[in-house]
This record gives structure tokens, sequence and C-alpha cells, in this order.
């Protein structure tokens, strides 16, 4: 294509009967074309009477310009695009069809991505702005891009982008619900950022908002206030206004709404998510919190019993928290139990949730506060009466042994997660050693494991390998294991062997 070429093209443009195909040479055109020569003949001879396409009420020209405009568009270096063509690119983020808009904002999301120092302020904060607006866009794919994008510009942008939010708070639910995550995400980031959404009162509007009767959006703000409460700042406002203390009484509420079964898991994975970084202050402040949970584990509920298993596995998941749990005594003992009963009893997704329950309440491994120091012996004492607890009869590594043995991959990669927090502690390898078959099971490479499956009962065996319970046989086997990885086959030494 040579420039006189694009210019007879650009010429049929203005002939309505010719546009059509006019368009359609030239995206096939400006395909094949070196980026180099494309830049240059675009630079020479303009896309301003491309864009007068857009000006139409037929909707397939409007999406047959706009894959020109993106061929052109993806000529260009990152950020070049909107550098040259800022008020074109203005003029599309604000068009009335969505595929122009989203063609637009991808532009942006691109320039961002690759490097927010390509659109520095204050030169491009129209654009910043122009993006927040976008926040409320009835296109889902355009408002989640423009969430994307306003969440992560540079701090001196935020000023501009959080006054945007006051419009989106007077739309729909969904729009303000779009509006709250940028919030979130701002107040995220820094103290000073956070006091600013403080200042302009969204925090406490978003508190305020619980109270709504549309339940969707009730569980849509506890997911993004549960983001806020994790954060030092965060956590420490919430408290201090008292809002952690309205919220708990919601939860006490929930029981006398007809919706409470659709509430209580969103309630309790606010607080659980909390709990999981501040235990001490939710077991002590806010006891009925704690009764909720009890409740719902203790509960036949399938809509609430496998919350209410992830948020204790996840409030167990540290140190701190399995401390303030075995503070609560004789009550989370027959909790315990009941994650027993659960395992050998119940229907498969309450089985693996209960397994991986107990992985997160016995294993140490996830807290990075435990990182080479070593293990409380009161953690071990704990946890070793935790796993003897789910199970007297038959023990409970039978019962462990036969869920990894489970013909339901599901549940063996569940046991196996087990198996893996229990290898972590000195008493866990010594009741593998005892166990019938176990290690032979855990060797034997025939067995048909699933790659995850696989993955962790290598991390089993390199645990087991270092280990001072089994004698020089087992662990030369156990070690050699681990040095043909986690997939090694028996066919690969025998076309190995065939092909010298």
């Amino acid at each position: 294509m040579s420039l006189k070429d694009y210019e007879n093209h650009i010429e049929d443009l203005k002939t309505e009967e010719r546009r059509p195909s006019a368009l359609k040479e030239l995206r096939l055109m400006l395909t094949y074309k070196p980026a180099s020569e494309v830049i240059e003949i675009i630079q020479s001879s303009g896309i301003s009477k491309i864009l007068q396409c857009l000006n139409s009420s037929d909707k397939i020209q409007i999406e047959l310009t706009c894959e020109v405009l993106k061929i052109c568009f993806e000529k260009f270096e990152p950020g070049d695009v909107i550098k040259i063509y800022i008020s074109y690119i203005m003029y599309l983020l604000r068009h009335d069809n969505e595929c122009v808009r989203r063609m637009a904002i991808d532009e942006v999301y691109k320039t961002l991505t690759n490097d927010a120092i390509l659109l520095p302020l204050p030169k491009y904060i129209d654009l910043y702005v122009a993006t927040a607006q976008m926040v409320c866009d009835q296109d889902v794919g355009i408002s989640n891009k423009a969430v994307l994008i306003t969440s992560n510009l540079p701090a001196e942008a935020y000023p501009k982008v959080l006054e945007e939010m006051k419009i989106a708070l007077e739309s729909n639910s969904s729009s303000k619900c779009n509006a709250y995550e940028v919030i979130i995400n701002i107040s995220s980031k820094s103290y000073d950022l956070f006091n600013l959404c403080i200042y302009q009162g969204y925090i406490d509007f978003m508190a305020n908002e619980l109270q709504s009767d549309d339940i969707l959006y009730q569980l849509n703000i506890l997911e993004l206030l549960s983001q806020l409460a994790i954060k030092p700042h965060g956590i420490n406002y919430l408290i201090k206004q008292g809002m952690l203390l309205k919220i708990s009484e919601l939860v006490k509420g929930s029981h006398q709404n007809p919706f409470g079964g659709l509430l209580i898991p969103g309630y309790m994975k606010f607080f659980g998510s909390i709990a999981h970084f501040y235990p001490n202050e939710i077991f002590q402040k806010y006891p009925v919190l704690l009764e909720s949970l009890f409740d719902a584990l203790d509960s036949e509920d399938a809509t609430i019993l496998p919350v209410a298993l992830d948020t204790l596995g996840f409030i167990g998941t540290t140190i701190e928290g399995k401390m303030c749990l075995m503070a609560l005594g004789s009550k989370y003992t027959q909790i315990v139990e009941k994650l027993g009963q659960n395992i050998k009893n119940s229907p498969t997704e309450i089985k693996i949730r209960s397994l991986q329950c107990i992985a997160n309440l016995i294993g140490i491994d996830k807290d990075p506060k435990t990182k080479g120091d070593p293990i409380d012996n009161r953690v071990t004492l704990m946890t070793r009466e935790w796993f003897r607890s789910l199970s007297n009869q038959p023990a409970a590594m039978d019962v462990l042994f036969e869920n990894c043995k489970n013909p339901f991959p599901d549940i063996t990669l569940s046991a196996l997660t087990l198996l893996n927090a229990v290898c972590q502690h000195h008493w866990g390898e010594e009741l593998v050693a005892r166990t019938a078959g176990f290690i032979e099971y855990l060797l034997d490479r025939s067995v048909n494991f699933t790659k995850e499956s696989k993955e962790i009962k290598y991390e089993i065996i390199k645990r087991l390998s270092h280990s001072t319970v089994f004698d020089e046989n087992i662990l030369t086997r156990l070690q050699k294991y681990v040095e043909q990885g986690p997939f090694y086959t028996e066919i690969e030494t025998q076309v190995a062997m065939e092909e010298e």
C-alpha cells in the first residue's frame, strides 16, 4: 500500500455507498503492511476521515471502523497513540457506542500497564478523569477495565479521580459497587489516601449502606470492606468509629432476617478475613461473631457450612489464630471432633472442605512469622491433640490413609494436603512411620495421581526424606524419589535403555 492508495480509500470514505468497501480495503491493506510504513502513511495523511465514519447510526459500519482504527493503533509503540491523538482518544472514550469506548479504554489500559510514566501528570489528568467516569459504564467489560485502570494510577491523580466517584454513587447499586471498589483500592494504598477517602465521606457512606434491603449489594460492600479492614489503618478506623460493633449487631439481627441464610456467609467471610490478621481483637471484642461461626459449623445448612469451614481454616492458618482457638477450650475441641465426623460421613464437598480446614489448623508453614523459627512446644502439643480428636476408632491416621487412597481425585488431593500439614510436625512423621503401608503407598509411582496430587505428594516425600524417624533403607528410597522428581516414570528408564 502506498500513500496514494491510502488517500484514494480515504477519499472513498466520503461517499456513503463506497464507505463499507473502502473500510474493508483499508483493513486488509493496513493489516499486512509493516508498522513503520503504516505509521508514516497515517501521520502524513491522518486518521480524521476514518474517525468521521463513527458518526453513524449503522452499527456494522461503526464496528468495521473500530477494526480499522484498532489495526492503526496496534502499529504504534505503547503510549504513542495517546500522545499523538489525545483529543481523538478523549472523543472515543465518550462515544455513544460501547464498541468505540471499549477500543479507547483498551488503548489507555495497554499504555498504563506497559509503563504509567508514559502518561505523566498533570498533562494527562483529563484522560484519567474521563477513564474514572467510565466505572459507571453499562458495558461490564468497559466498567471492569475502568476500575482496573483507575485503581492503579499515579498517587497525584487520586484527588481528582475520587471526586468523580461522587457521581458514580448517585447511580444504581452496580455502578456504586464499582465506585466502592475503586475507593477501597485507593484507600488500601496509603494512610494519606485513606484519610482522603474518609474526608470525602466514602468509608462512612459504605458502612451505612449495609442497612440496604438489597442482599447482593450488602454482600458486595462487606467483601470490599474486608479488604480495607485487613490494613492497620483500615481496622483502626472501623473499630474507632464503632463500625465493627454495628456490623456485629447486624450479624445478631440476621437470624431474624428472612434472607439471613444468604447474609451470614458474607458476614463470616468479612470477620474471618479480619480475624486471620487480628484474631485476638475479634475473639475478645466480638464474641457474637464466634458464636455465629460455631453455630454455622454445627449446622447441616449446605449454603452456610462450606463458608464456615473455609473461615475457620483461614482464621487458624496463623500461629496466633491457633492459640486463640485453643483458648476457647472444649467448645473448640467439639468443633474439631465435628470435622472428623464430616471427613468420615459427609457428602464429597463437605468432606473436602473439612480436610482442607483441618489442614490449615494443623499446618504451620503458611504463617510468614514462623519462617525459620523453632516451633512453639504448645503448638506441637495442641496440633497433635487436634489431629487425634478427629477420630478414635479407627485412628485418625488410618482415616487419613483411607482418604488418600480414595478413588475421587478431589478427595485424594485434599487428604494429601492434610497429610502435608501433618508431616510438618515430628509427631506426624512418627505416625506416618507407624502406619502400615503408608510409606509404600507414597513411594508407589504406579498409583494414578493427578498433576496436583503428584506435586503435593512430592512435597510430603521431600519433607520425610530429612526425617529422623525412618531407618536408612527407607530414607534412601525417599531421597531417591526426591532426586527423580514428582513426574518420573519407569517408562523413561526403559526408553533410555532401548535407545542405548
